[in-house]
């Protein structure tokens, strides 16, 4: 291997500081990198022989983000590497790596190691922490060592298309998508809004526009609380008894620590 291409989808930034340390630490040339939540109509990289990819998308109710899957399969690939990963808030990965998995195999990718990692989930707060802080200084380490099993990996292939497939856990077929109520989303507080428009920018599904005041659609609205973490007013606010129940709920079941697991 010579090159490095990141492809991930990161709202918040979890996902990103995860796949970039992993990325950073493979002694490879960057030559792209493509945030789906960033660049919504930007064309998917073509990638290369001699090129890794690494693919990281955050966990969803146990299932990818449905507004990344249809960007994801415009990447193709003649049996190039990749590394598949997901991160999850510190209850549970579901089937969402094998989810990732089966869109990365019908690209044309050959899978060679695959990871489940625990990021800082987008509902936690001060008052209700949910895997806080996370990816910490430990998690960046182990991302170090996957690195490492990665490059040692590589090293020993002889010829990737003979490459045994890749043992990932979980269940087909996959879990149902959870349907969002549409009548819930972020709210504004127009005492603190000065209309700066950062969550228009943030948003990674176009949910977000301002006319007078902030307008929400919530059928696009996915719960990310991008434009929740980002507002530098703190105006935007997530909290009706719906969502707090749902955050009680999160926080009592992920008191224990949980670590990022490999497949390699």
């Amino acid at each position: 291997m010579e090159t490095l291409s990141l492809i991930y989808y990161s709202p918040t930034g979890t996902t990103q500081k995860i796949v970039r340390e992993i990325g950073q630490n493979m002694g490879l040339k960057l030559i792209s990198e493509n945030n789906i939540s960033e660049n919504k109509t930007e064309l998917m990289p073509k990638t290369t022989n001699n090129c890794l990819t690494i693919i990281g998308l955050p966990v969803y109710g146990g299932r990818l983000p449905i507004t990344t899957i249809e960007s994801l399969k415009k990447v193709k690939s003649n049996q190039s590497p990749v590394v598949i990963l997901v991160v999850y808030g510190n209850l549970d990965y579901d089937d969402s790596l094998l989810e990732l998995k089966e869109i990365a195999s019908n690209c044309g990718f050959k899978i060679i190691a695959g990871a489940a990692f625990i990021g800082e989930h987008p509902f936690s707060s001060n008052e209700k922490p949910i895997a806080k802080n996370r990816p910490d200084k430990q998690d960046l380490e182990k991302c170090k060592d996957f690195a490492r099993m990665i490059t040692e990996k590589l090293k020993d292939i002889k010829d990737i298309r003979r490459l045994s497939e890749l043992d990932i856990p979980g269940n087909y077929p996959y879990k149902e998508h959870d349907q969002l109520p549409v009548t819930i989303h972020p709210e504004t507080d127009n005492n603190l809004c000065n209309n700066c428009g950062i969550c228009v920018d943030i948003c990674p599904t176009n949910a977000i526009t301002i006319k007078e005041t902030v307008i929400t659609n919530g059928e696009l609205c996915t719960w990310c609380c991008a434009c929740v973490k980002y507002c530098p007013n703190e105006a935007r606010i997530f909290d009706n008894p719906t969502i707090n129940a749902i955050k009680e709920k999160l926080f009592l079941n992920s008191s224990k620590r949980k670590e990022p697991i490999y497949f390699v």
